[in-house]
């Protein structure tokens, strides 16, 4: 649960969005022929992206916190139990309490952990989704630049690399735009954001 949003959530959809477009050809660019028409492709490397692309790392330094901070609730609860079960314990052993409200007090306790175990698969289940909704605004966002890059510089297909689990073993580093996809999106973000330019 350490880090539910995976740089292989965004990989895995990215990987599946192969980004075609209708743009006119550049007969000068490189390329490879095909029916001896020129055929233009680029390649993005998402898990260099992931790593660099600051609306991401905001997403999901945003995302770890809310889930260090539950995380930690939750398990504050747990101690607590517990400390409550070895005091029932305790006093039952040392005759403090009757048997019969060791066992009125137990199942008490048994009620409180069915309580707090149901609120820890919610928030799994709600990390997970917001998880996967951070993914997916990541995605779109790269998308949607994409489209706007591809206006000036006419690819027919962009495709995506990554370190593991790539189907593309091995491309030419003049298809690769991945530094410079990264530059204009933070570029935007920033000032979407307010933020100032990293040096």
């Amino acid at each position: 649960m350490k880090r539910l949003f995976s740089v292989l959530s965004i990989v895995t959809l990215f990987a599946a969005s192969f980004l075609f477009s209708n743009c006119n050809k550049d007969k000068n660019n490189e390329a490879a022929a095909t029916n001896g028409n020129s055929f233009k492709v680029a390649v993005v490397k998402t898990d260099t992206l992931a790593e660099v692309y600051e609306y991401y790392n905001d997403l999901q330094t945003a995302l770890m916190l809310e889930q260090q901070d539950k995380e930690a609730d939750l398990s504050a609860r747990y101690k607590s139990l517990q400390t409550k079960y070895l005091k029932i314990q305790r006093d039952a052993q040392n005759r403090m309490i009757t048997p019969t409200s060791a066992q009125e007090k137990q199942k008490k306790l048994a009620l409180e952990q069915q309580k707090l175990q149901q609120d820890q698969q919610n928030y799994q289940s709600d990390m997970m989704a917001k998880s996967q909704k951070m993914t997916l605004q990541i995605l779109d966002s790269i998308k949607n630049y994409l489209k706007i890059y591809n206006e000036e510089h006419h690819y027919d297909m962009i495709l995506t690399s990554d370190t593991l689990g790539s189907n593309i073993l091995l491309f030419d580093k003049k298809y690769d735009i991945t530094k410079d996809v990264i530059r204009a999106l933070n570029k935007r973000y920033r000032a979407a954001t307010g933020k100032k330019n990293k040096k």
